[in-house]
């Protein structure tokens, strides 16, 4: 019996994916770089330090992971503040999962401010019992030490856990950690191989809950 659920956020609770893409596009442009949606998505899933550190090395940038980083968070911020939404039929899946009693958690890439923030504005931080972002860990999925931590959080077995997840790395780490996993199709997060998911499915209001917690 599945006693906890795991969300990846960007991409799955909130439609920021297309943010996050949006925020790195401009940012490489202020160093003359044109880098498209397409590999950018190659990093969806990891960390903004994994990313921006093989970047900086890829187009050979003058400049450090902390400049660029906080370059990006400008932006991205205020993009943020200008338009950010819950993914379809999310909140109502966080309704249903508690009144199931079910734990819940946040297990995202991005940093703790954006996670806060996001969760903040869409009204929907009380609903988790655990939040674990890239500050807490030290390896990037697809290592599954950022579910393992979520799991130990909510003192669960990670057997006993359901991940939902956008990206083919967080899949690979959601399956690594011994867990079951939903992959959420979300052509935001740009083309991804979920196929390591127990099951896919692109709507929230379409699951079958009592089917997929057995």
């Amino acid at each position: 019996m599945i006693k906890a659920v795991i969300f990846d956020m960007d991409g799955v609770v909130a439609e920021t994916e297309r943010i996050h893409i949006e925020a790195e596009v401009q940012t490489m442009s202020e160093y003359g770089i044109r880098i498209s949606e397409d590999e950018l998505h190659e990093y969806t899933g990891t960390t903004a330090k994994v990313m921006f550190t093989d970047l900086i090395k890829k187009y050979n940038l003058k400049t450090t992971f902390d400049k660029i980083f906080a370059e990006k968070e400008k932006v991205l911020f205020k993009l943020l503040e200008e338009d950010v939404q819950p993914t379809k039929g999310v909140v109502d899946l966080l309704f249903k999962l508690k009144k199931m009693k079910k734990k819940l958690a946040i297990a995202s890439s991005s940093h703790r401010r954006m996670i806060e923030y996001v969760l903040k504005k869409l009204e929907i931080a009380d609903f988790f019992d655990s939040v674990v972002g890239a500050e807490d860990i030290t390896c990037s999925k697809p290592d599954p030490e950022i579910f393992l931590m979520s799991a130990r959080r909510l003192k669960v077995k990670p057997e006993e856990c359901l991940v939902i997840e956008d990206s083919e790395f967080g899949v690979k780490a959601a399956k690594k950690a011994n867990m079951r996993c939903l992959g959420y199709i979300n052509p935001s997060s740009g083309n991804q191989d979920l196929s390591k998911a127990d099951s896919q499915i692109e709507d929230f209001s379409r699951l079958n809950l009592q089917e997929l917690l057995k």
